[in-house]
């Protein structure tokens, strides 16, 4: 017991003699200081015997007392007619008041300090006087082994009941919890057995600072040092239940082990500094630290306290932006939110500073003032979050189409909500200026009131007026925008969309665009009009480049010309398959000034209005399938016609291809006799755009019906000779035939050496070569 006594005497009281030290110290310049600067009470002024004397005859003379009174009456009317009402102060006047006697305070308390600190030599020569004054060291010694003693009774009954407590405590942290309802428990009987050792501990230090009877000034200082322990630790025990730096399984909350111990040990920082610091001030206090060392001591401790959460704030700003900003990418409602994740820790630290400047400075008011205005503004931000995140659930909800007609319809939603995000997000917008108000309102910024002002109140009405154009015109719009669409799509009684006619489904898009163009320029005239910009020059300006754009744009205009009586005149519709300006394909799109073609190879040409000379169109109205079929001398000509006209009849029946045909094949007859085929013409009326595929189904189905029948198709030949000798014989030759890596040598020995080589090429039907006086 003596050695785990003295272990603790080395360890406590040495800690708290050095701090008990340091407030001697503190506390005998300012005492020595005070003792030599005790003012002396003025001299009080003296009444003489015979005025007494004269005043007690005046008010036992009726008629001078009337006068004397008469005079004081004069006197006072005279006072209420000069005297000038009082000022009616601000809070802005009551604050300047206020900082202005604080400042001459503080800078008295400094005057005396340092009238104080001349006399430095002294005080130390007083303060060694002292300590070689047995009866004083005694004294101080008793001081610091009595306070020791009891904070070693406390520690060492609180270490004994923690070490006793330490496997029921690990049993509790094991148990498996899936759930905040079954943390909350074991939460509860961890913190429960984290209490009962400080209990120990205030029992054990109340106990021992009663036993050890100690005078009046060491019992209150062992109190105060006693219930700063207590108050530390009953705050970390809260702290290490809300957090659970050390048991990631129990944690209530959705931190990671690292954050969850950063702020463990950064709200041990605060509290024990605060509070210690607090109760050191206070022993000091005690010790005989006179009012203006007290003073000083605790503004130090205060800006340390300040100083220390700044740089918390300095700390976490990147990880409490990215926590602000949130995980939505979508609608930056974002933009204003970014914003405040930027400054966040701007406004915490002046927050900070102007806490302490308040408290340092003594503010009449000034900590309610705060006090309200924080309480207000957190209020009004989380009044904001609610009502923010109500509207988004009602807007959802209220603009949500049910699955069934979502399948029937499948664009309907889209129609529907096309303007749901734009929305949300100016009611986004609304709230958050109106939370800007209230905050601003809350603050002492008179931000409604300036609402009334004519400026406040002209802003107001070009707000509105700015808001209605634009529903306005946004109305008129979907109205144009809806009817062009419906009149596209519309459906007959059966659900098959109406086929329009191309003129109008080039046209009516073209429409919609041209009055999207008007109301925009119409829409950003007013808005700059109400907004307070003249729009005269502006027209008059634009007047000016349009009559310059005329001359210097005239490719520009012919363009729009050339383009406005081609689709006037229906020569082309999207759709159509045209070859205009030397470029061949669909048409996908016509703006006023361009028409847009897409070729058979997937290649965009973008063509303008003023390069169409001449427009070809194949698929206007309907097409014709022309068949030139060429045949063999030797074959009939009308057995071919007949056969001709069949594959046309059985093409009109076939379901997969009546309906694209318009009229039946006409065979229009003997079209030319050219060098090697007779050339027999038919034509076949199909609906635009089907003749490419219907040509090369229907010789699909000729060449297969050719081949049955034996009707010849015939393509070019050549025979070659190698001349005859006189009887008219072909003469022998040698002939080689080389088809890729295989040669053929002729038996019969040649008599010239001649090579011929035959290549196939695209069309051949063959690589024989006919000797002698074949074919």
């Amino acid at each position: 017991m003596n050695k785990n006594a003295n272990q603790w005497n080395f360890r406590l009281p040495s800690y708290f003699g050095v701090g008990l030290l340091a407030l001697l110290l503190l506390s005998a310049p300012f005492s020595v200081a005070a003792q030599q600067s005790t003012p002396t009470p003025p001299p009080s002024s003296a009444v003489t015997t015979q005025q007494l004397e004269d005043l007690t005859a005046v008010i036992k003379d009726e008629t001078a007392r009337k006068q004397l009174l008469s005079r004081i009456q004069a006197l006072i009317a005279a006072s209420k007619n000069t005297e000038q009402k009082p000022p009616i102060e601000s809070a802005g006047a009551r604050l300047i008041a206020d900082l202005a006697e604080n400042v001459r305070e503080t800078s008295r308390q400094l005057v005396s300090a340092a009238e104080a600190l001349k006399n430095l030599p002294d005080l130390f020569a007083a303060i060694a006087n002292e300590l070689t004054n047995s009866e004083i060291r005694q004294r101080w010694i008793d001081l610091v082994i009595k306070i020791a003693l009891v904070l070693l009774a406390g520690g060492l009954l609180e270490r004994l009941v923690r070490r006793v407590l330490r496997r029921p405590r690990q049993a509790l942290e094991e148990r498996d919890a899936d759930t905040n309802w079954v943390r909350l428990p074991l939460l509860a009987g961890r913190t429960g057995l984290d209490i009962v050792p400080i209990i120990a501990f205030a029992a054990a230090a109340y106990a021992g600072a009663s036993m050890v009877k100690p005078n009046p000034q060491i019992h209150i200082v062992s109190l105060t040092l006693i219930n700063a322990y207590l108050m530390v630790s009953f705050i970390m025990a809260m702290v290490r239940m809300l957090l659970a730096p050390a048991v990631g399984s129990l944690r209530i909350l959705p931190l990671s082990d690292v954050t969850a111990n950063y702020l463990f040990i950064w709200t041990r920082r605060l509290a024990g500094f605060s509070i210690f610091g607090f109760f050191f001030a206070e022993a000091a206090l005690l010790l005989g630290l006179p009012a203006g060392g007290h003073t000083a001591l605790m503004r130090f401790l205060g800006l340390s306290i300040t100083c220390l959460a700044v740089v918390f704030f300095l700390q976490n700003r990147e990880s409490v932006a990215i926590w602000i900003r949130g995980e939505e990418k979508s609608l930056r409602a974002g933009l204003l939110r970014d914003r405040f994740a930027d400054i966040w820790h701007v406004l915490a630290v002046i927050y900070t500073v102007a806490i302490f400047g308040v408290w340092v400075l003594g503010v009449s008011g000034g900590f309610e003032y705060l006090a309200r205005a924080t309480a207000l503004t957190i209020v009004i931000l989380i009044a904001s979050r609610l009502v923010t995140t109500g509207m988004d659930r009602l807007v959802t909800r209220g603009f949500t189409i049910s699955h069934d007609i979502r399948d029937r319809f499948p664009t309907l939603e889209k129609r529907a909500n096309r303007y749901v995000p734009v929305m949300r997000l100016l009611m986004r917008w609304a709230v958050g200026l109106a939370t800007i108000l209230a905050l601003l309102e809350t603050w002492g910024v008179n931000a409604f009131g300036w609402l009334g002002t004519p400026l406040g109140m002209q802003i107001m009405e070009n707000t509105f007026s700015v808001i209605a154009v634009v529903i306005l015109a946004l109305v008129f719009w979907e109205a144009v925008n809806s009817g062009v669409e419906l009149y596209l799509t519309k459906t007959d009684t059966e659900g098959n969309v109406v086929e329009r006619s191309a003129r109008i489904r080039t046209l009516l898009p073209l429409l919609r665009k041209v009055v999207f163009t008007i109301l925009a320029v119409m829409v950003s005239l007013i808005v700059l009009s109400e907004i307070g910009i003249e729009i005269g020059p502006l027209l008059a300006g634009a007047g000016v480049v349009g009559l310059a754009v005329g001359f210097g744009a005239q490719t520009l205009v012919k363009d729009v010309i050339t383009g406005l009586f081609i689709l006037v005149e229906d020569t082309i519709a999207v759709g159509d398959y045209v070859d205009v300006g030397g470029h061949e394909g669909t048409v996908e799109s016509l703006s006023i000034r361009t028409i847009r073609l897409r070729d058979p190879a997937g290649s965009v040409h973008t063509v303008p209005f003023s390069d169409v000379g001449t427009v070809l169109n194949y698929t206007k109205d309907y097409s014709h399938v022309v068949l030139d079929i060429g045949i063999a001398y030797r074959e009939n000509v009308d057995e071919v016609m007949k056969v001709i006209e069949d594959l046309g009849h059985e093409m009109s029946e076939d379901p997969s291809l009546a309906s694209d045909i318009m009229a039946p094949l006409e065979v229009q007859g003997l079209q030319s006799l050219d060098d090697s085929a007779v050339v027999i013409r038919a034509r076949i009326r199909v609906k635009p755009g089907t003749q490419w595929g219907l040509k090369r189904e229907f010789n699909r189905r000729m060449k297969n019906r050719f081949d049955e029948l034996g009707i010849e198709i015939p393509f070019p030949q050549r025979a070659i000779t190698f001349g005859e000798d006189k009887k008219g014989n072909a003469v022998a030759g040698r002939v080689v035939v080389e088809n890729q890596t295989k040669h053929t040598r002729s038996p019969t020995k040649p008599t010239s050496k001649r090579k011929v080589q035959t290549v196939q090429g695209k069309g051949d039907a063959s690589d024989g070569i006919a000797g002698d006086d074949g074919e």
